[in-house]
């Protein structure tokens, strides 16, 4: 199979030298050259971002294994190495379902993020925000900051896990969830995380701002190796977090600490402040609209404050707010920033040599997250371009060999005379023996397909006879289809006719 498709490489690459110079022969016209290059160039693109993934994955390393054995095999059997040659033509299709099996869930981690990145693209350019739901992500926030701060005063362990785009529904079809439809808050969160709760063990999930269930069982984290210094709520954190887009905040009982999870990297927490500055920022609340909910939820709440304390008359309340919204305008420029942390993530290999703690990390802008330290520097974007478009154009190759390859066909094409006036004129007749010619043209397969003996001509000219005698004329072969072709050979490449008088009777 390999000496076969080795052998149909040589006689590709020989054919499109060899047709150089006779127009478009193997790649048609302009708009087919055009297309080749939009799809190459896609390709490239696409490969490019699939090789961004892979490359923060475990199965980068193994790719490379992979692909040097992939070289290694195909310059033995350049050389003839037939034990090779048979061995891996056996062992190809089992490497790659192995490959899809062992690696499936760095698989899906890339599809998820591709349609995760892509729907968040279309979500910010079509979908418009709702104060309201700025709100109850607000209120949200702020009620999970308060719970969390209290259970680690207490050093009870909690697990919170909170939706986005990605939906978690894996998480709700265990046999011990508890479903529930809450809003969330202090209190029914610090009483689910009660030592002595049946609900204690397990996370609570948060959709749409509503506690939807709890004591969910959330799958480890595979970079287990990263959190030796961590129990099994972090590596669940960790876990959950790697699910898509979803953040989980875990509370340490042992050593009372609040820690925030998301995209597989887990941050630890200095304070309840820090928590909640980075979810804002985590759910977009760093914007202007999120700002003035916010403030005016503060004006709200210290209102509130001042009135049950008699401070401010309960008529003043609508003015205070409503007026104008001067103070709110004045205070839009308060921007709510990411705060330092120190983080755990998994690190390719592309960019260190083992995983390290990531100190004084600046955590969240928008949905950039962990990308800041796994940035490729210019030379490594360059070297994975090159490897994306040789890869691209390897597959266009390979495509076009099994699908569009170059082949010969031969036709009988009748014999066609022209300028047959000119003997008449002359007062000349004709005799000759032929009556068609056979052809052997070369081409791409889609085009010789199609070509039939009908599509050809095979033309003979009399203008270059001006009388009686024995004329050697060569035979013109064309097509009257815009097709790209190579003629290899004919024959006869040329006619012998026989001019004489005409005879009149």
């Amino acid at each position: 199979m390999n000496d076969g498709i080795m052998a149909q490489v040589f006689d590709f690459f020989a054919e499109i030298f060899a047709g150089l110079d006779s127009g478009y022969l193997f790649f048609g016209g302009p708009a087919e050259i055009i297309r080749y290059v939009v799809d190459i160039l896609l390709i490239t693109f696409l490969t490019f971002q699939l090789i961004k993934l892979l490359r923060q994955t475990r199965a980068w390393q193994l790719l490379q294994g992979l692909s040097l054995i992939v070289i290694f095999t195909l310059v033995c059997s350049l050389f003839g190495l037939e034990m090779v040659s048979f061995l891996f033509n056996r062992m190809l299709y089992v490497i790659a379902i192995a490959f899809v099996v062992i690696f499936q869930p760095e698989l899906r981690r890339a599809l998820e993020t591709v349609g995760l990145k892509s729907f968040s693209t279309f979500s910010n350019a079509f979908i418009q925000e709702d104060p309201s739901e700025n709100e109850d992500v607000t209120a949200m926030i702020d009620n999970i900051v308060y719970a969390t701060n209290a259970m680690a005063k207490t050093y009870t362990g909690a697990l919170i896990i909170i939706e986005r785009n990605s939906k978690l529904g894996e998480l709700l079809e265990q046999e011990n969830v508890v479903f529930l439809d809450s809003s969330v808050n202090s209190p029914m969160l610090e009483s689910i995380f009660y030592k002595g709760s049946p609900l204690h063990d397990g996370a609570v999930l948060i959709r749409n701002t509503r506690i939807v269930a709890a004591r969910c069982h959330v799958p480890l984290s595979d970079t287990g190796h990263t959190l030796v210094n961590f129990g099994t709520r972090h590596r669940a954190a960790v876990g959950a977090s790697e699910m898509g887009d979803a953040v989980a905040i875990a509370v340490s009982e042992e050593r009372g600490k609040v820690s925030l999870a998301i995209h597989g990297c887990l941050y630890e927490m200095k304070n309840g402040e820090d928590l909640r500055k980075n979810l804002l920022s985590v759910f977009g609340m760093n914007s202007v609209a999120g700002r003035l909910v916010r403030r005016i939820r503060y004006e709200r709440n210290n209102l509130r404050k001042k009135k049950q304390e008699g401070s401010v008359p309960a008529n003043e309340t609508s003015t205070a707010i409503d007026s104008d919204n001067k103070d709110v305008i004045r205070n839009m420029g308060e921007k709510v920033d990411t705060v330092a942390a120190s983080g755990v993530c998994a690190v390719s290999s592309a960019d260190s040599a083992s995983t390290k703690r990531k100190s004084v990390f600046h955590l969240f802008n928008g949905n950039k997250s962990t990308s800041t330290y796994n940035r490729m520097n210019t030379s490594h974007k360059v070297l994975y371009i090159l490897l994306s478009f040789f890869i691209s154009l390897g597959l266009w190759m390979y495509i076009q060999i099994n699908n569009n390859p170059v082949v010969e066909k031969t036709l009988s094409v009748p014999l066609f005379f022209e300028s047959e006036s000119v003997l008449e004129e002359n007062g000349l007749e004709t005799n000759f023996n032929y009556e068609s010619v056979t052809i052997l043209i070369v081409g791409r397969k889609s085009v010789l397909d199609n070509l039939q003996s009908a599509d050809m001509i095979a033309s003979v000219d009399y203008l270059q006879v001006t009388g009686p005698g024995v004329y050697s004329i060569p035979i013109d072969i064309s097509s009257n289809k815009n097709v790209y072709y190579r003629l290899e050979s004919q024959d006869p490449e040329t006619i012998s006719v026989v001019i004489y008088p005409k005879t009149i009777t």
